[in-house]
């Protein structure tokens, strides 16, 4: 007797069960107990009865809490800004160069990566101390007589954090540059654009789906960093992920540190449903 055939949907489902079953246990149940933590209050580290909406009063209500989030966000689009800027000639420079060069150019953009955010921000923690790298080349050449506070600040995160995350732009910005075809570059140079007009007519619009992927990889990468933060900015910079740590790890207040961390995790959305609609936009613009 013949069987009966599995449907092919039924088939479909099958397949992905293990992969979705491992995406609920890991990322959905994870997340709801988050967000029924973080509509309780805690006494002494130990979580009360009953729900409440007070942890999200008082950080979206007070004025520090939201100058905490304004300057995080303010960090974080700092050093996307630099990433792009930086990131533009280093791309350029990967995808033009000869295709047995390109792969090597490859390996060393990316190489940061493989050394850890910790040794590499204790490595920028020597360069831009006060009796560092930076400030000693600055007094032996005479420019400045006392050192400067260049780590400690929002500044030090600041360069700590686009040295941290400046490959993302440059290989998201790379895949778009080599997509462009050379003779509309060519074209542009044969009507007499000069380069800052080849750029900004031909580079810059058709590159633009690298730059805003590249931007909202940078910026939420940005938003949740921790360890450049805390080690370049230590106590004088307020930083949204080093306050979820002092409130879970130090204060034991967990329902505040997960009410904030899921603030962040909405911006993180928001950045990336704005990146999909600019993508969208670009597209039809382009198309």
């Amino acid at each position: 007797m013949k069987r009966a055939a599995i449907p092919r949907q039924w088939r479909v489902v099958a397949a992905l069960a293990p992969a979705l079953l491992m995406l609920v246990l890991l990322l959905v149940l994870p997340l709801v107990d988050m967000t029924a933590i973080s509509f309780r209050l805690e006494s002494f580290g130990q979580l009360l009865p009953g729900f409440t909406a007070q942890n999200y009063r008082s950080l979206l209500g007070d004025p520090d809490n939201l100058a905490l989030l304004a300057k995080t966000l303010g960090i974080a689009a700092g050093v996307t800004l630099l990433c792009a800027i930086l990131a533009f000639p280093l791309a350029a420079a990967v995808a033009s160069a000869p295709e047995r060069w390109r792969g090597l150019l490859y390996f060393v953009v990316a190489a940061p990566l493989l050394v850890n955010t910790v040794v590499r921000s204790y490595g920028w923690l020597l360069i831009l101390g006060r009796q560092g790298l930076a400030n000693s080349l600055l007094m032996w050449t005479g420019l400045i007589r006392e050192p400067l506070s260049l780590s400690g600040n929002m500044w030090g995160v600041v360069i700590g954090g686009t040295q941290v995350f400046l490959p993302f732009m440059v290989l998201s910005l790379t895949t778009s540059l080599q997509a462009i075809d050379r003779r509309l570059r060519e074209s542009a140079d044969i009507l007499g654009a000069g380069p800052a007009r080849s750029f900004a007519t031909v580079t810059l619009p058709l590159s633009t789906p690298g730059l805003i992927a590249g931007s909202v990889l940078v910026f939420s990468m940005m938003l949740g960093a921790f360890v450049t933060p805390l080690m370049l900015g230590g106590s004088a910079v307020k930083y949204v992920s080093v306050q979820v740590y002092t409130d879970a790890l130090v204060l034991f207040n967990l329902p505040r540190a997960t009410a904030l961390s899921l603030i962040l995790t909405v911006v993180v959305l928001a950045a990336y449903a704005v990146h999909k609609r600019a993508i969208r936009r670009v597209e039809e613009a382009l198309s």
